[in-house]
């Protein structure tokens, strides 16, 4: 069975609005042009897992460390 933790879940949500709100910020930016939500939801998660690449730790680098940290733990205790 492949059921996730509810703290994972949660921080995929998390990183979910933390995308949705850059996405947000670049259709605003752009004067909310229709038909690019997709671009700039791609463009919002692209660059946020850049910046956890770089080793930003912003509030996505802090959920993503949580996630993995949590994740392992479950593995270690099976």
């Amino acid at each position: 069975m492949n059921e996730q933790h509810p703290s994972i879940s949660a921080v995929g949500a998390h990183l979910d609005e933390e995308i949705a709100k850059l996405a947000r910020r670049y259709y605003d930016e752009e004067g909310q042009p229709e038909g690019r939500a997709e671009e700039h939801w791609l463009r919002a998660e692209r660059e946020l897992r850049e910046q956890n690449a770089n080793g930003s730790r912003g509030e996505y680098a802090h959920a993503e460390a949580t996630a993995d940290a949590t994740e392992e733990a479950m593995h270690l205790a099976q």
